[in-house]
């Protein structure tokens, strides 16, 4: 019908549906990762502001720009089934554990302030979408606040409440509360991708009519082949070079064909950042300098 708007939701819509999992672990692509589980219910991630609006004489209400952030806290809630000793650790994280004898302890040093190795250094939760990809949501500094509550009930299985709240660094306010990423699957990669190009770095007598090749030693992410991510200049004067960018996935290559030769006898620069692997892993910027044919 003229003038109404269409109702119809969009396939990306669609696919950013979250349907599934709940998968939690502890020290994600750490050396000491290990899934938190079993659990029951999935996770729950709860992010709050603690936000201050500016009183100002004449003011009729809340006003856009006198509004201030004062805190930011971040956790996660998930309820487990493992009443293992690091489990029990993890809710008491203020208590002792003596691995001689196996035993957990609270005393009166235990109170004061927490040690640093009672932190985690993350607890990360996977969300599966409709896609058949995840929200990846890591939280920094971790500790679970809310103590322990363990209870054994007769045909039924004890569960552990955890709420875990994320931590500033104290020492460094460069770092992170939280992160929230889509990932395409879930694994212990921690190394982002390599390259090698056609040029190689330091080539010369490089043909005008040359298209540009990167070929990934792994499976890259699709979104990250742009033109943003791939930038030839001339080294002279950083004139951008235009062309048109395209990938096959079964190569792993992207290949950049320039819509003019390029001048001879001239050194160019390509340079390739942003790219990501599947699971997230960003590439070390590659700088590639060559020059062309003298003739």
């Amino acid at each position: 019908m003229e003038g109404v708007e269409s109702m119809a939701l969009t396939q990306q819509q669609i696919e950013n549906i979250q349907i599934d999992y709940g998968i939690v672990y502890i020290n994600y692509e750490q050396a000491d990762e290990a899934r938190l589980g079993p659990t029951r219910g999935g996770g729950e991630f709860v992010a709050t502001a603690t936000i201050r609006d500016i009183e100002y004489d004449g003011s009729k209400g809340k006003t856009k720009g006198m509004q201030v952030v004062d805190d930011i806290t971040a956790q996660l809630n998930v309820t487990s089934l493992n009443s293992s000793m690091d489990t029990l650790k993890m809710a008491l994280p203020f208590a002792k554990y003596d691995n001689m004898t196996g035993k957990l302890s609270v005393g009166s040093d235990s109170v004061g302030i927490v040690p640093d190795s009672a932190y985690l250094k993350n607890i990360t939760m996977f969300a599966k979408t409709v896609k058949g990809e995840y929200k990846k949501i890591t939280l920094y500094n971790a500790l679970s606040e809310n103590g322990l509550t363990f209870a054994a009930a007769p045909k039924a299985e004890g569960t552990i409440a955890l709420n875990v709240y994320a931590h500033w660094d104290a020492t460094d306010d460069t770092k992170n509360l939280f992160e929230i990423e889509d990932v395409e699957n879930i694994n212990g990669d921690t190394t982002g991708p390599t390259v090698t190009t056609n040029p190689t770095n330091g080539a010369t007598d490089v043909g005008v009519e040359i298209e540009l090749a990167a070929t990934f030693d792994e499976d890259v992410r699709a979104a990250d082949i742009k033109g943003d991510n791939f930038t030839l200049i001339k080294a002279s004067d950083g004139t951008e070079v235009t062309g048109t960018l395209s990938y096959s996935s079964t190569t792993k290559t992207a290949t950049f064909k320039p819509t003019e030769n390029l001048t001879t006898n001239t050194d160019y620069i390509w340079i390739i950042s942003g790219i990501r692997d599947l699971a997230g892993n960003k590439m070390d910027k590659t700088v590639v300098n060559f020059k062309t044919v003298s003739s």
